[in-house]
């Protein structure tokens, strides 16, 4: 099975200089960006047998932009919603660039619920559609981040993530086994350097 993870288009929120609604809608800039992945997609070789999307305005409308190229439905997964307990505590940082082991032993609450929430909605998509080959997850930044660490086992790694950025993992590769592999992370080749945001 593959998984590619997909962040939404750009966001109202990101060009607003104060903090705003919660759950934006896509800019201009956004719907473009989605037409641009979702043209990317469908020329694509490895086909997509499923189109799951954070509940979440852009990156609902990201997917179903996307989906439109692909004539697939688009399911949505409530678990898959952005972080939003800034004050309750990110993810440890390293101790240092050689030793990646957490700084402390315990997660923070809030991250640790969030971290909770998504591997919950992992599991359950990938459960629902453990005989697909490939399957579409349209979410976020965060939620993104936290779905690697978890599929990489550790809560350290940060990835810097462009709007409709896409990552490739795949379970059971024919040399790799039982593990994820990745295969690459935010590759943007479907957007010409001046429509790259994050």
């Amino acid at each position: 099975m593959k998984l590619l993870l997909a962040r939404h288009g750009q966001s109202e929120w990101q060009v607003k200089v104060e903090d705003g609604d919660l759950d934006p809608p896509l800019t201009a800039l956004g719907e473009t960006q989605a037409h641009r992945l979702g043209e990317y997609l469908a020329a694509g070789e490895d086909s997509i047998a499923a189109i799951v999307a954070s509940p979440l305005q852009r990156a609902r409308r990201t997917a179903e932009i996307v989906a439109s190229y692909l004539n697939l439905p688009v399911a949505t997964e409530p678990d898959f919603r952005e972080f939003d307990e800034w004050a309750a505590g990110w993810a440890p940082l390293p101790v240092s660039m050689w030793n990646m082991a957490p700084a402390t032993p315990e997660l923070n609450p809030g991250y640790s619920r969030f971290r909770t929430r998504v591997a919950a909605g992992l599991r359950r998509v990938v459960e629902a559609h453990h005989d697909a080959d490939q399957l579409l997850l349209v979410t976020h930044a965060g939620t993104i981040g936290a779905q690697v660490r978890i599929l990489l086992g550790s809560d350290t790694p940060r990835l810097w993530l462009n709007n409709t950025g896409l990552c490739l993992f795949e379970w059971g590769h024919p040399e790799r086994g039982g593990s994820w592999v990745v295969h690459y992370l935010n590759r943007v080749e479907h957007l010409p350097p001046p429509m790259r945001t994050a």
